[in-house]
C-alpha cells in the first residue's frame, strides 16, 4: 500500500493522535502529549502502526489519569478542612 503522510495524519488525527515530520523523522504523539509519551520513527508504516496504536489505549490512559487527579482533589479537599 503506498501510503502519504497526509492519508497517514488525517487516520491519526481521528484516533486522537498527531503526527509530525521534521526531516525523515515522524513524531507521533497524543493531542497536548507531553515528550514522554512520543514516539519517533522513520518508517511511515510504523508511525501509522503505532499511532493507532496508542489511540486505542488513549482511553485507558485518560480514564486512568481522570481516576488519579480526582483522588488527589479529594485528598487536597480533606486536608484544607482539618487545617
Amino acid at each position: 500500500m503506498n501510503m502519504t503522510y497526509k492519508a497517514v495524519q488525517e487516520v491519526l488525527r481521528k484516533a486522537g493522535v498527531v503526527i509530525s515530520k521534521k526531516g525523515e523523522v515522524h513524531r507521533i504523539n497524543f493531542f497536548s502529549g507531553l515528550e514522554n509519551t512520543a514516539y519517533y520513527t522513520t518508517s511511515l508504516q510504523d508511525a501509522l502502526d503505532k499511532g493507532l496504536a496508542m489511540g486505542r489505549g488513549a482511553g485507558k490512559l485518560q480514564a486512568s489519569a481522570f481516576a488519579k487527579s480526582a483522588e488527589a482533589g479529594r485528598r487536597i479537599s480533606t486536608s484544607a478542612r482539618l487545617g
